[in-house]
């Protein structure tokens, strides 16, 4: 009973580490739409913050400010919007990831 309960115990451990994991992982590149662009901006907004993955709710790892030029290298549209990379772009059917700013706040 005791190597039982100890299995029982392990699985309930890897499955409770794996959930994070699951959870910080960006969504699949099936469900976005991306394509290699090469095109200058104009951050048009204050202060703009810039995101790990192209969702809003991607950590933030930096922040531009109005009348910033950034340079993109990607766009990527998906349920949160249309998103461009601006930096240490990785987009491929694994994982999307980079340095991500909201289309909406970019002029140009």
């Amino acid at each position: 009973m005791r190597k039982h309960v100890a299995s029982l115990f392990a699985t309930a451990v890897l499955v409770g580490a794996a959930l994070p994991v699951a959870a910080s992982m960006p969504a699949s590149a099936a469900s976005f739409s991306c394509q290699p662009v090469s095109h200058s901006y104009t951050v048009s907004q204050e202060k703009v913050a810039v995101h790990a993955t192209p969702s809003p709710r991607g950590s933030v790892v930096g922040y531009k400010y109005k009348d910033n030029k950034v340079h993109a290298d990607y766009a990527c549209s998906n349920s949160t919007g249309n998103w461009v990379c601006i930096g240490q772009c990785h987009v491929d059917e694994e994982s999307i990831t980079g340095r991500w700013v909201f289309r909406n706040y970019l002029k140009g």
